[in-house]
Protein backbone atom coordinates (compact mmCIF):
# COMPACT_ATOMS: atom_id res chain seq x y z
CA UNK A 1 0.00 0.00 0.00
CA UNK A 2 2.52 2.68 0.77
CA UNK A 3 4.08 1.88 -2.64
CA UNK A 4 1.33 2.67 -3.91
CA UNK A 5 0.85 5.97 -2.46
CA UNK A 6 3.27 7.95 -5.24
CA UNK A 7 1.26 6.69 -7.94
CA UNK A 8 -2.32 7.14 -6.56
CA UNK A 9 -0.65 10.66 -5.42
CA UNK A 10 0.55 11.22 -8.65
CA UNK A 11 -2.64 10.05 -10.81
CA UNK A 12 -4.60 12.85 -8.53
CA UNK A 13 -2.27 15.19 -9.48
CA UNK A 14 -3.38 14.39 -13.36
CA UNK A 15 -6.58 14.35 -12.34
CA UNK A 16 -7.03 17.83 -11.03
CA UNK A 17 -4.81 19.41 -13.70
CA UNK A 18 -7.23 17.57 -16.66
CA UNK A 19 -10.01 19.14 -13.99
CA UNK A 20 -8.90 22.47 -13.92
CA UNK A 21 -7.40 22.69 -17.86
CA UNK A 22 -11.29 21.79 -18.36
CA UNK A 23 -12.49 24.48 -16.02
CA UNK A 24 -10.13 26.87 -18.14
CA UNK A 25 -11.50 25.51 -21.47
CA UNK A 26 -15.20 25.84 -20.34
CA UNK A 27 -14.83 29.63 -19.04
CA UNK A 28 -12.66 30.46 -21.91
CA UNK A 29 -15.40 29.00 -23.71
CA UNK A 30 -18.35 30.71 -22.17
CA UNK A 31 -16.62 33.82 -22.14
CA UNK A 32 -16.12 34.02 -25.86
CA UNK A 33 -19.66 32.49 -26.38
CA UNK A 34 -20.97 35.56 -23.63
CA UNK A 35 -19.54 38.19 -25.86
CA UNK A 36 -20.87 36.62 -29.12
CA UNK A 37 -24.20 36.99 -26.84
CA UNK A 38 -23.50 40.60 -25.69
CA UNK A 39 -23.49 41.49 -29.40
CA UNK A 40 -26.03 39.91 -30.51
CA UNK A 41 -28.12 40.92 -27.71
CA UNK A 42 -27.07 44.48 -27.81
CA UNK A 43 -27.63 44.74 -31.40
CA UNK A 44 -31.19 43.52 -31.04
CA UNK A 45 -32.18 46.19 -28.45
CA UNK A 46 -30.12 48.80 -30.18
CA UNK A 47 -32.34 51.85 -32.14
CA UNK A 48 -30.65 50.49 -35.87
CA UNK A 49 -30.68 46.89 -35.06
CA UNK A 50 -32.27 44.74 -37.70
CA UNK A 51 -34.46 42.94 -35.04
CA UNK A 52 -35.60 46.23 -33.44
CA UNK A 53 -37.58 46.03 -30.53
CA UNK A 54 -40.29 47.96 -31.26
CA UNK A 55 -43.24 49.51 -28.84
CA UNK A 56 -46.62 50.59 -29.68
CA UNK A 57 -49.59 51.74 -27.72
CA UNK A 58 -53.18 50.91 -28.91
CA UNK A 59 -55.85 52.14 -26.54
CA UNK A 60 -55.52 50.24 -23.35
CA UNK A 61 -52.80 48.21 -24.36
CA UNK A 62 -49.37 47.70 -25.27
CA UNK A 63 -47.35 46.00 -27.79
CA UNK A 64 -43.45 44.80 -27.64
CA UNK A 65 -42.87 42.94 -31.07
CA UNK A 66 -39.43 42.75 -33.08
CA UNK A 67 -37.28 40.83 -30.72
CA UNK A 68 -35.05 37.75 -31.59
CA UNK A 69 -33.03 36.35 -29.59
CA UNK A 70 -30.21 33.89 -31.05
CA UNK A 71 -28.40 31.96 -28.43
CA UNK A 72 -24.75 32.37 -30.19
CA UNK A 73 -23.50 30.36 -26.89
CA UNK A 74 -22.22 27.12 -26.69
CA UNK A 75 -24.70 26.34 -23.76
CA UNK A 76 -28.60 26.55 -23.34
CA UNK A 77 -29.57 30.43 -22.72
CA UNK A 78 -32.73 30.67 -20.02
CA UNK A 79 -33.73 34.65 -21.47
CA UNK A 80 -36.84 37.21 -19.41
CA UNK A 81 -37.94 40.05 -20.66
CA UNK A 82 -39.89 42.61 -18.24
CA UNK A 83 -40.01 46.24 -17.59
CA UNK A 84 -42.32 48.63 -16.76
CA UNK A 85 -44.37 51.79 -18.60
CA UNK A 86 -44.89 55.05 -16.57
CA UNK A 87 -46.88 58.30 -17.54
CA UNK A 88 -46.02 61.50 -15.67
CA UNK A 89 -43.84 59.19 -13.37
CA UNK A 90 -46.80 57.34 -12.40
CA UNK A 91 -46.74 53.70 -13.09
CA UNK A 92 -50.08 52.49 -15.84
CA UNK A 93 -48.04 48.78 -16.55
CA UNK A 94 -45.62 45.85 -16.00
CA UNK A 95 -44.85 42.90 -17.67
CA UNK A 96 -42.70 39.92 -17.20
CA UNK A 97 -42.01 37.38 -19.85
CA UNK A 98 -41.15 34.39 -17.82
CA UNK A 99 -37.90 32.44 -18.54
CA UNK A 100 -37.64 31.00 -21.88
CA UNK A 101 -34.83 28.90 -22.70
CA UNK A 102 -32.92 28.75 -26.08
CA UNK A 103 -30.71 26.27 -27.05
CA UNK A 104 -27.17 26.75 -28.87
CA UNK A 105 -27.39 28.15 -32.17
CA UNK A 106 -31.70 28.42 -32.23
CA UNK A 107 -33.52 31.42 -31.92
CA UNK A 108 -36.56 32.97 -29.88
CA UNK A 109 -38.83 35.35 -31.10
CA UNK A 110 -40.57 36.83 -28.50
CA UNK A 111 -44.09 39.39 -28.22
CA UNK A 112 -45.52 40.75 -25.73
CA UNK A 113 -49.05 42.28 -24.91
CA UNK A 114 -49.06 44.38 -21.68
CA UNK A 115 -52.98 45.65 -20.83
CA UNK A 116 -51.95 49.20 -19.45
CA UNK A 117 -54.61 50.77 -16.42
CA UNK A 118 -54.80 54.83 -16.20
CA UNK A 119 -56.53 54.23 -12.82
CA UNK A 120 -53.42 55.55 -10.86
CA UNK A 121 -53.22 58.37 -12.76
CA UNK A 122 -57.11 59.67 -12.57
CA UNK A 123 -56.67 58.95 -8.67
CA UNK A 124 -53.60 61.39 -8.51
CA UNK A 125 -54.61 64.76 -8.07
CA UNK A 126 -51.73 66.46 -8.95
CA UNK A 127 -50.73 63.93 -12.00
CA UNK A 128 -54.05 64.23 -13.64
CA UNK A 129 -53.83 68.29 -12.96
CA UNK A 130 -50.48 68.41 -14.98
CA UNK A 131 -51.58 65.94 -17.65
CA UNK A 132 -54.59 67.31 -18.33
CA UNK A 133 -53.79 70.46 -19.66
CA UNK A 134 -49.81 69.95 -20.51
CA UNK A 135 -47.29 67.27 -22.24
CA UNK A 136 -46.22 64.41 -20.20
CA UNK A 137 -43.20 62.33 -20.42
CA UNK A 138 -44.25 58.37 -21.36
CA UNK A 139 -41.55 56.37 -20.17
CA UNK A 140 -41.03 52.45 -21.03
CA UNK A 141 -38.30 50.38 -19.32
CA UNK A 142 -37.29 47.18 -21.13
CA UNK A 143 -34.85 44.63 -19.61
CA UNK A 144 -33.43 41.64 -21.47
CA UNK A 145 -31.66 39.07 -18.97
CA UNK A 146 -29.75 36.73 -20.17
CA UNK A 147 -28.41 33.31 -18.16
CA UNK A 148 -25.90 30.72 -18.93
CA UNK A 149 -26.14 29.02 -15.31
CA UNK A 150 -23.89 29.09 -13.60
CA UNK A 151 -21.50 31.00 -15.76
CA UNK A 152 -22.42 33.68 -17.22
CA UNK A 153 -25.49 36.41 -16.79
CA UNK A 154 -26.31 39.20 -19.04
CA UNK A 155 -29.09 42.11 -18.57
CA UNK A 156 -29.27 44.73 -20.83
CA UNK A 157 -31.96 47.49 -19.94
CA UNK A 158 -33.33 49.86 -22.81
CA UNK A 159 -35.57 53.20 -21.65
CA UNK A 160 -37.76 54.73 -23.97
CA UNK A 161 -38.92 58.00 -23.57
CA UNK A 162 -41.59 60.02 -25.63
CA UNK A 163 -43.42 62.86 -25.14
CA UNK A 164 -47.40 62.44 -24.75
CA UNK A 165 -49.93 64.94 -25.21
CA UNK A 166 -52.39 66.37 -23.13
CA UNK A 167 -55.85 64.54 -21.96
CA UNK A 168 -58.32 67.50 -22.44
CA UNK A 169 -55.87 69.82 -25.46
CA UNK A 170 -57.96 72.39 -26.85
CA UNK A 171 -60.71 71.85 -24.97
CA UNK A 172 -63.44 74.63 -26.25
CA UNK A 173 -67.42 74.95 -25.06
CA UNK A 174 -70.14 75.88 -27.58
CA UNK A 175 -74.07 75.85 -26.53
CA UNK A 176 -76.39 73.90 -28.49
CA UNK A 177 -79.26 76.42 -28.63
CA UNK A 178 -81.24 74.01 -31.04
CA UNK A 179 -81.85 71.76 -28.47
CA UNK A 180 -82.33 74.64 -26.05
CA UNK A 181 -85.94 73.77 -24.15
CA UNK A 182 -87.92 75.03 -21.48
CA UNK A 183 -88.14 72.93 -18.68
CA UNK A 184 -91.23 70.94 -16.94
CA UNK A 185 -91.70 73.01 -14.27
CA UNK A 186 -91.34 76.26 -16.29
CA UNK A 187 -88.30 77.40 -14.17
CA UNK A 188 -85.36 76.90 -16.61
CA UNK A 189 -84.04 76.93 -19.68
CA UNK A 190 -82.39 73.80 -20.40
CA UNK A 191 -79.51 73.82 -23.09
CA UNK A 192 -76.60 71.17 -23.78
CA UNK A 193 -73.14 72.99 -23.08
CA UNK A 194 -70.84 71.09 -25.43
CA UNK A 195 -67.50 70.02 -25.16
CA UNK A 196 -64.99 69.66 -27.63
CA UNK A 197 -61.28 68.67 -27.06
CA UNK A 198 -58.56 66.50 -28.39
CA UNK A 199 -56.91 63.60 -25.76
CA UNK A 200 -53.56 63.35 -27.49
CA UNK A 201 -52.67 60.90 -24.71
CA UNK A 202 -52.55 57.45 -24.16
CA UNK A 203 -55.03 57.35 -21.96
CA UNK A 204 -57.91 55.68 -23.14
CA UNK A 205 -60.44 54.76 -20.56
CA UNK A 206 -62.11 56.75 -17.06
CA UNK A 207 -64.09 59.35 -16.63
CA UNK A 208 -63.92 63.19 -14.81
CA UNK A 209 -66.86 65.38 -13.47
CA UNK A 210 -67.19 68.35 -15.34
CA UNK A 211 -69.47 71.29 -13.72
CA UNK A 212 -69.90 74.73 -15.19
CA UNK A 213 -71.63 77.96 -14.55
CA UNK A 214 -72.86 80.92 -16.15
CA UNK A 215 -71.14 83.88 -14.89
CA UNK A 216 -71.83 86.54 -17.97
CA UNK A 217 -74.78 86.98 -20.50
CA UNK A 218 -75.12 89.95 -22.89
CA UNK A 219 -76.75 92.77 -21.42
CA UNK A 220 -75.98 92.02 -17.52
CA UNK A 221 -73.68 92.47 -15.22
CA UNK A 222 -71.56 89.61 -13.95
CA UNK A 223 -73.31 87.16 -11.85
CA UNK A 224 -74.52 83.63 -11.10
CA UNK A 225 -77.05 82.72 -14.59
CA UNK A 226 -77.25 79.15 -13.99
CA UNK A 227 -75.35 75.92 -13.93
CA UNK A 228 -75.00 72.40 -14.77
CA UNK A 229 -72.48 69.49 -14.07
CA UNK A 230 -72.24 65.92 -15.13
CA UNK A 231 -69.47 62.65 -16.03
CA UNK A 232 -67.59 63.27 -19.37
CA UNK A 233 -65.64 60.39 -20.54
CA UNK A 234 -62.35 60.30 -21.45
CA UNK A 235 -61.81 58.51 -24.91
CA UNK A 236 -58.64 59.22 -27.13
CA UNK A 237 -58.76 60.87 -30.14
CA UNK A 238 -61.52 63.49 -30.70
CA UNK A 239 -64.27 64.38 -28.23
CA UNK A 240 -67.41 66.20 -28.32
CA UNK A 241 -69.88 65.34 -25.24
CA UNK A 242 -71.91 67.69 -23.04
CA UNK A 243 -73.87 68.42 -20.17
CA UNK A 244 -76.77 69.68 -19.66
CA UNK A 245 -77.16 73.79 -18.43
CA UNK A 246 -80.09 74.90 -16.30
CA UNK A 247 -80.24 78.33 -16.73
CA UNK A 248 -83.61 80.32 -15.25
CA UNK A 249 -86.27 81.42 -17.11
CA UNK A 250 -86.51 85.07 -15.77
CA UNK A 251 -83.53 86.10 -17.29
CA UNK A 252 -84.52 85.00 -20.77
CA UNK A 253 -87.56 85.30 -23.51
CA UNK A 254 -88.54 81.89 -23.69
CA UNK A 255 -85.81 79.06 -24.78
CA UNK A 256 -84.20 81.68 -27.03
CA UNK A 257 -80.86 82.90 -25.86
CA UNK A 258 -80.40 86.51 -27.05
CA UNK A 259 -77.30 86.75 -28.94
CA UNK A 260 -73.95 88.00 -27.70
CA UNK A 261 -70.75 86.31 -25.75
CA UNK A 262 -71.80 84.01 -22.77
CA UNK A 263 -68.97 83.56 -19.99
CA UNK A 264 -68.85 80.37 -18.32
CA UNK A 265 -66.61 78.95 -15.24
CA UNK A 266 -65.63 75.51 -15.74
CA UNK A 267 -64.48 73.26 -12.62
CA UNK A 268 -63.12 70.14 -12.91
CA UNK A 269 -62.65 67.03 -10.57
CA UNK A 270 -62.10 63.51 -10.08
CA UNK A 271 -65.54 62.72 -9.37
CA UNK A 272 -68.81 64.72 -7.98
CA UNK A 273 -67.94 64.37 -4.72
CA UNK A 274 -63.93 66.04 -4.95
CA UNK A 275 -62.17 69.05 -5.13
CA UNK A 276 -61.60 70.30 -8.00
CA UNK A 277 -58.52 69.58 -9.82
CA UNK A 278 -58.53 72.69 -12.87
CA UNK A 279 -60.90 75.72 -13.07
CA UNK A 280 -60.70 77.58 -16.67
CA UNK A 281 -62.64 80.07 -18.07
CA UNK A 282 -64.47 79.78 -21.78
CA UNK A 283 -66.16 82.27 -23.44
CA UNK A 284 -69.42 81.11 -26.24
CA UNK A 285 -70.21 83.88 -28.91
CA UNK A 286 -73.79 83.26 -30.28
Amino acid sequence: MPKEAPFISKALKLVSLAIILATVAIASTAAYSGYEEYGALTSTVASNGSNQLAVTINGSTLSITGLNVPNKMTFPLTLELFGGISLDNITVGSFNSGAYVIQPNESKVINLTVPLSFSRLLSNTQALQRAAFNSSELSITTTISAHMVPLLGINITKSANTTSGPILEDLSASLNTSAAKISSDGRSVNVPLVFTWQNASPLSAGAIWASATLTNIPGKPAGNYGEGAGQVNLIQGTNTQSIELALPVSDFTGPSLPPGTYLFEISLSQSDSSQPFAQISRSVNL
